[in-house]
């Protein structure tokens, strides 16, 4: 299996007071009833080429900022459309008490894909893996391929032991108060303390009814049942490095990720060189390159 590495202090995503101050545009688009989800387009492709479109999904507490360390590489080659998922950044917001699934996070991007009327090249890390992985397993036909940037396959089992005491950490600090104590866990030892603060106050401006929802989803959320219906081509990249213990340590051991990983026909698995289980944020140009090279491959 390949392996790459990366330098860590590429995660910043800039300096911004809220969403929308942080962005040149953005758009909206309705995508159910009541409900709208927000996109950022980062297209620097030759005007003359037709370029594979990758869609970006974020995780919890995220928006489409989480990628905005990916857009120098990526957006040369791709078109790159980086949503903000319900709840989340400038998308429609939820309430604490609302049953969140998987299943209707993904007819929210289904429906986004359906009016884009082309193929996409589908990313996800976290929640945004959750949701990629519910649509790969629907075959939907506008998927052209999957890459899995930090996932926990069976997030109720991985964090469902957290749900009470998270939910007590954002009653009692706030978003930015929980982001803080289980960064470590998020980002293992590759982040310089500057970029450790950054996400920290990042994370923290995301409703707090939004992570509560979030939180109180996890878990309903099992190891999918239909792993080997995937059809689309996938890749997992996965971090190899031992981990450094921290609080709230949220990876899964190697092993266990390429137990599930072969469940998916004709899937690979791309070990990074990263102690993280968040490694879209701890090492986006390697993330970034591996995800540019698959999506070019497969549409060649």
């Amino acid at each position: 299996m390949p392996q790459h590495n990366d330098t860590a202090g590429a995660a910043s995503a800039g300096s911004f007071k809220d969403y929308a101050a942080g962005r040149a545009a953005s758009a909206r688009v309705a995508v159910s009833p009541g409900v709208e989800l927000a996109y950022v387009v980062d297209d620097y492709t030759d005007g003359w080429r037709d370029a594979p479109l990758a869609m970006l999904l974020h995780g919890v507490a995220e928006s489409a900022e989480a990628y905005t360390g990916w857009v120098p590489r990526l957006a040369r080659r791709c078109r790159v459309l980086r949503v903000d998922l319900r709840g989340h950044g400038l998308s429609s917001p939820v309430d604490e008490h609302d049953a969140l699934s998987i299943g209707a996070m993904a007819d929210d991007i289904d429906a986004l894909a359906r009016r884009i009327g082309r193929p996409i090249h589908v990313v996800g890390a976290k929640l945004g893996a959750q949701i990629a992985l519910e649509l790969a397993q629907r075959n939907a036909p506008w998927m052209a391929s999957m890459t899995l940037a930090g996932v926990l396959i069976s997030p109720g089992g991985a964090l469902g032991k957290w749900v009470d005491e998270w939910i007590g950490l954002v009653d009692a600090s706030g978003v930015e108060g929980w982001a803080r104590a289980t960064m470590p866990g998020r980002m293992g030892s590759a982040l310089p303390p500057a970029a450790m603060a950054w996400w920290t106050r990042y994370m923290g401006m995301a409703p707090a009814a939004t992570v509560k929802a979030c939180i109180r989803m996890f878990p309903r959320l099992a190891e999918p049942e239909r792993l080997e219906a995937i059809r689309c081509p996938t890749q997992v990249i996965v971090a190899v490095q031992s981990e450094k213990p921290g609080a709230y340590d949220q990876r899964q051991p190697v092993a266990e990720v390429r137990r599930w990983q072969t469940r998916i026909p004709g899937s690979e698995l791309v070990e990074l060189q990263a102690d993280s289980y968040h490694i879209a944020a701890t090492h986006p140009d390697a993330c970034a390159d591996i995800a540019l090279g698959f999506i070019e491959r497969i549409s060649s």
